[in-house]
């Protein structure tokens, strides 16, 4: 499936342009707000958590499937699923991680705009 690289190529586009872009991001409420605690509060939000996971995640998956590795004996003729398993596993990562990725931006904007994050902050409690 050549459609793989179009997914290794959008978890590595993530990896080498939005995650820098992201650990910018969360350096600069510290300037803006001048509080370690609001950073310190990004970091332990789920979303961010769930999206290093991911995109870990993803890169295994990634590495996985360049193995290329056949079927064990026993699954090898169970079809399609198996036959692709891999590939199927990258597809599911990428998908995951890029909708992770949506969701922790959307975060992101609550936490640059001081009346969403006053907001979110009181709806938490």
């Amino acid at each position: 499936m050549s459609e793989v690289r179009l997914y290794g190529n959008i978890i590595i586009a993530i990896l080498a342009v939005s995650y820098p872009i992201i650990i910018q991001v969360i350096s600069r409420l510290d300037d803006k707000y001048g509080s370690e605690e609001i950073v310190k509060r990004f970091k332990q939000e789920p979303i961010m958590k769930r999206f290093q996971f991911l995109l870990i995640a993803s890169l295994i998956s990634l590495f996985i499937w360049s193995l290329k590795l056949p079927p064990l004996p026993p699954f090898d003729n169970l079809g399609f699923i198996v036959d692709n398993s891999s590939n199927l596993l990258v597809m599911l990562m990428t998908v995951l991680l890029v909708v992770s990725f949506i969701n922790l931006v959307n975060k992101v904007l609550t936490y640059s705009d001081t009346s969403k994050l006053f907001d979110y902050i009181n709806s938490k409690k």
